[in-house]
C-alpha cells in the first residue's frame, strides 16, 4: 500500500485508491495514443470503474488529461530541482540541463506525454519558471548577456531539442552532441557581457 494511503480512513483510502487507478490507466492510454487514444470505455475497463465514477472524480475527459499531465510535470520539475546545489549560477544551469536530459532518458513515455500537447498546466508553468530563475541568477550575478526572457526561451529550446532526440533514439545521452549543445548555449548566454567587460578593461590594461 502506498505510504500516502496508510494514514487515511477506510472510505478515504478507497476513494484515493480509485483515483490512483483511474490516473494510472489514463496515463498509460495517453502515453500510448495521445488524447485521441484515451477512450473512457477502455480506461474504465483497465481501472475497474464505471464512467460515472471517472466523471465524479475528474469532471470530464479534458480535466482528467490535464490532471495526468500536470502530475507528470510536477515529477519532472522535482527532478530538475534535485540537481546538486552550487553557488555558481553557470554551473547550476549546466547541472539543470543535465538533469533535464536525464529525466527524458529515464522516463521517455512521460516526457512525450508532457510535451506532446500545446496546452499548459500549472506544474508545467512552474517548471518553466524554475528555468527562468536559473537564468535570472546569471543576470543577478552580472554574467548574462541577452534579455532574461529571450535567454530562458533559447535555453529551453536547446535542452528540449536535445532531450527529444535522446527520447526518440537519434542521440545517446553520452553523445558528444549533447555536451556540445549544452556548452554552446551556456557560452552564448554568458559571454556577451564578459566580452564587453574585457573591452572596457583593455585601456587600463594597456596603461
Amino acid at each position: 500500500m502506498p505510504a500516502e494511503l496508510r494514514t487515511l480512513g477506510p472510505r478515504d483510502r478507497e476513494t484515493a485508491a480509485t483515483r490512483r487507478a483511474i490516473l494510472r490507466a489514463g496515463e498509460s492510454l495517453l502515453a500510448k495514443g495521445g488524447e485521441a487514444g484515451l477512450s473512457i470505455r477502455e480506461l474504465c475497463a483497465r481501472a475497474g470503474v464505471t464512467a460515472p465514477t471517472v466523471y465524479h472524480h475528474f469532471g470530464d475527459k479534458q480535466r482528467l488529461v490535464e490532471r495526468i499531465v500536470d502530475d507528470r510535470f510536477l515529477e519532472f520539475d522535482r527532478t530538475i530541482a534535485a540537481a546538486p546545489p552550487t553557488g555558481d549560477p553557470v554551473e547550476a544551469l549546466r547541472r539543470g540541463f543535465e538533469q533535464y536530459v536525464a529525466y527524458g532518458r529515464a522516463h521517455p513515455e512521460h516526457y512525450r506525454l508532457i510535451f506532446g500537447r500545446a496546452r499548459r498546466t500549472p506544474a508545467g508553468l512552474a517548471a518553466y519558471d524554475r528555468l527562468r530563475r536559473m537564468v535570472q541568477a546569471l543576470a543577478d550575478a552580472g554574467r548574462l548577456g541577452p534579455d532574461v526572457e529571450d535567454a530562458t526561451a533559447a535555453c529551453w529550446a536547446a535542452v528540449h531539442g536535445v532531450t527529444a532526440l535522446v527520447v526518440a533514439g537519434f542521440l545517446t545521452p553520452d553523445a558528444p552532441a549533447v555536451a556540445l549543445t549544452r556548452d554552446a548555449i551556456i557560452r552564448q548566454l554568458t559571454t556577451t557581457r564578459g566580452r564587453r567587460r574585457r573591452r572596457k578593461e583593455a585601456p587600463d590594461a594597456r596603461a
